[in-house]
């Protein structure tokens, strides 16, 4: 008898004190779970991107894409190859079997794409890569009435200035055209000085090159020695020696070809708010919180828009946590408002003390549901969030 007098008396505490832990450990829990968008999970995709600039769709699918599909469908773990023939590139998509070790895959599908001799001479070099669910954080937009080479060179210090940050390391340029250098030749020239188009190319090929020289041995170490000329501006270009003279007057390149300094002539442009704009791909890794990375961001583009010369403006767009935020905020409101329902509408009815600790399992099922979901290392993101909503109009229902 007195020892189920004492368990009645200490019930009460010990389920107190639990309740109590389980209410700090779910606090604890909201504050260090990451946020992002969705959580992680594998594509079982395998992307093969093969450029060979100047070829009709016709010519890639014939030497690139019927070539690659030929050499991989021996390859175990495929479910399905779905190719695309562009002018000047071709895409091969590989799509696994479910379970399928991706790395196991990609290091059979790399070697067999290897071992293709058969591609055209004007064919680049094979991209292949694992397919990845992109983790998009937020686009920053540089824009303005100015010239697209003054907000390409803004918009990459703006991309330096980012990745700087301790929050921020995965930032990538679009809607920018790349650099090119134009090396035009006249007919004219080319018969004043007896040359053929080939003798300018090889002249520009051979002048533009960083060589490996061997190595000096002695007593202190070994030393590389490697010639340096490889030539990356248009200016640097035009002076690249091309056909000595009979009379030894050299002749360089800048002296019979227009050499400019130009963007890839590519139907690629972005605007913004009506004017030219460069985008800049702000995205997080699975370490790092949406939220936070926004908030750098935004942070970041209030201090450097009074910092910018005139005409040239800098915002954000494309901001993917607001759906983060909007999904917690109405988790939050309808949690509040379940509590608040249940805890007026028992206390009406029944005694005020009862309705307080019945209310009270609301919160202390979501903070217990938090512990466990960081235990098992998982992450506010839409489908946990959703889930959670889902499970409050239960738990408020059975209160």
């Amino acid at each position: 008898m007195k020892g189920l007098v004492r368990w009645s008396v200490a019930s009460p505490v010990a389920a107190n004190m639990l309740m109590a832990l389980i209410l700090i450990g779910g606090l604890m829990s909201v504050f260090h779970m990451r946020r992002e968008m969705f959580p992680e999970f594998a594509l079982d995709m395998i992307s093969v991107v093969v450029p060979y600039p100047g070829a009709s769709p016709e010519e890639v699918e014939e030497g690139i894409c019927v070539k690659i599909e030929e050499q991989i469908k021996g390859v175990a773990g495929i479910k399905r190859v779905l190719s695309s023939a562009m002018e000047g590139a071709g895409t091969v998509q590989v799509e696994l079997e479910t379970g399928e070790d991706q790395q196991e895959v990609y290091n059979d599908i790399k070697n067999e794409i290897d071992r293709i001799i058969t591609f055209p001479v004007e064919a680049e070099k094979p991209i292949i890569t694992s397919v990845a669910v992109p983790r998009d954080a937020v686009y920053v937009m540089v824009y303005g009435n100015a010239s697209e080479r003054v907000l390409r060179e803004m918009a990459e210090r703006v991309r330096e200035d980012l990745t700087a940050l301790p929050d921020l390391s995965l930032v990538e340029l679009v809607g920018a055209r790349d650099y090119e250098i134009s090396i035009e030749v006249s007919e004219e020239s080319l018969r004043r000085y007896g040359l053929s188009f080939d003798q300018v190319a090889s002249a520009v090929s051979r002048g533009s090159l960083d060589l490996p020289a061997g190595r000096i041995r002695s007593a202190q170490g070994e030393i590389l020695i490697r010639a340096k000329g490889q030539r990356y501006t248009g200016e640097e270009f035009a002076g690249i020696p091309v056909v000595t003279l009979p009379d030894g007057a050299l002749i360089r390149l800048g002296e019979i070809a227009d050499v400019r300094d130009i963007f890839e002539e590519v139907d690629r442009y972005a605007r913004f708010d009506g004017m030219p704009a460069v985008a800049l791909h702000v995205m997080h890794t699975e370490a790092q919180d949406i939220i936070d990375v926004v908030d750098t961001v935004e942070e970041y583009v209030r201090r450097k828009s009074v910092e910018l010369p005139e005409g040239v403006h800098i915002d954000t767009a494309f901001d993917t946590s607001v759906l983060v935020r909007d999904r917690l905020h109405l988790l939050v409101k309808n949690g509040l408002q379940g509590l608040v329902l249940v805890f007026l509408t028992l206390g009406l009815f029944l005694r005020w003390r009862l309705a307080f600790w019945v209310a009270l399992g609301i919160p202390i099922s979501f903070m217990g549901g938090l512990i466990i979901l960081r235990g098992l290392d998982g992450t506010l993101n839409m489908i946990s969030l959703f889930a959670f909503i889902m499970s409050l109009g239960i738990v408020v229902d059975d209160a």
